[in-house]
């Protein structure tokens, strides 16, 4: 088998002012997306996508990795990755030349699992359980004058739908946080799951002050306290609260998270696919924390391939810890307005009660409207 053809897209839906949304770092007005599409002689088609600056992102693939790709045997995807990676080893060691490889990794796996016949998570080592613990993000700040109340209203509707666990944003100060969560946690209930999501909005001894005053709610995990390269502060964050730590979606390859991983600095290590390399490199990252006993689970943020792509690779990594009471996998799935998401592949993720379960259809199981692509599509 090989590779024939390389198309890159990139995509882009402008929101209304009723959807647009603020992270502690920015208010998002419109969605993007990066798609990569590799095609090959035996009628294969494999996705992939990264996340970030898409118009980059095209350029990149276009520009440097496309003649490479030509011609190559895509179950040569290891041989592939590292020639591409080194290709900017002096210049791109992070960022968006690795975000860009992880969108033709993602890709190349779609095709060896579609070749094979079956799901990208049996090619990757098999399914280590029959269901993921969705929950639902969301709670992002929006343009309403009654925040706290709409933001409280929107986490009880996820429950209502079945959802058993919640993602709320916060990094918007001491105020506004412990308001939304005490809210949210009596709109929901005590037996909910519900993980708060700071986007590196704090340095430490803010986020220190803030989890000891929620501590009380239950916190599931206090996800990206402090900035990523911020190593030292995260590991303050940890010794001083009694809530698990999550972070790691915004780092880079093996190399970026070793030392994140090393020094302990988050009870949870969370790889995005389409962040760190692809779901080859999550394997890696996904070792070196089995090394270091920490469990892992990916961050997922995009389109719809970007979900198939976190569910496959949520479902192979190993328990944690290995024995016959393995703690839950949890899988994020982000409710907010996204037609990326809802209709760019089909079919949805199969949710029932609250947990997903796998898909038997073969690479990452989803077939991608490329009609939408088209009408989306900017250069």
């Amino acid at each position: 088998m090989k590779i024939t053809n390389v198309a890159s897209y990139a995509l882009e839906q402008k929101l209304e002012k009723k959807d647009q949304f603020a992270f502690s770092q920015a208010w998002c007005d419109k969605r993007t997306v990066f798609i990569c599409k590799i095609e090959t002689d035996e009628g294969i088609t494999g996705w992939g996508e990264a996340f970030g600056p898409s118009l980059i992102h095209k350029t990149i693939v276009d520009k440097f990795y496309r003649d490479y790709l030509i011609g190559k045997n895509p179950f040569d995807s290891q041989v592939i990755w590292e020639t591409l990676h080194n290709k900017f080893r002096d210049n791109g060691q992070k960022g968006v030349t690795v975000q860009a490889l992880s969108a033709v990794d993602i890709a190349l796996w779609d095709i060896k699992g579609k070749a094979a016949d079956v799901p990208v998570y049996q090619l990757m080592g098999g399914r280590f359980r029959d269901r993921l613990k969705a929950y639902a993000t969301g709670m992002y700040r929006k343009y309403t004058p009654n925040e706290i109340e709409e933001t409280a209203a929107e986490a009880a509707s996820y429950v209502e739908r079945g959802f058993r666990a919640v993602k709320v944003k916060t990094g918007f100060g001491f105020d506004y946080d412990y308001a939304v969560i005490k809210a949210v946690r009596e709109a929901i209930g005590d037996d909910i799951n519900m993980m708060i999501d700071a986007n590196h909005g704090y340095n430490a001894s803010t986020a220190i002050k803030i989890g000891r005053a929620v501590e009380k709610f239950d916190i599931t995990w206090y996800e990206e306290p402090v900035p990523p390269e911020d190593l030292e502060g995260y590991k303050e964050v940890k010794a001083s609260l009694n809530i698990p730590i999550a972070g790691g979606e915004a780092e880079f390859t093996r190399w970026g998270l070793n030392d994140f991983i090393r020094y302990r600095c988050a009870d949870y290590v969370q790889a995005d696919c389409t962040i760190t390399g692809g779901l080859s490199e999550f394997m890696r990252v996904g070792l070196l924390c089995s090394i270091a006993n920490i469990q892992c689970m990916p961050h997922i943020w995009g389109s719809s391939i970007a979900l198939a792509t976190g569910i496959n690779a949520a479902f192979s990594v190993p328990d944690f810890p290995p024995g016959l009471e393995p703690a839950d996998v949890y899988l994020e799935y982000d409710q907010t307005e996204n037609i990326f998401r809802e209709e760019l592949a089909s079919p949805k993720p199969i949710v029932k009660d609250g947990w997903l379960y796998p898909s038997e259809k073969p690479g990452l199981g989803i077939e991608v409207n490329e009609d939408l692509i088209k009408h989306y599509a900017v250069e």
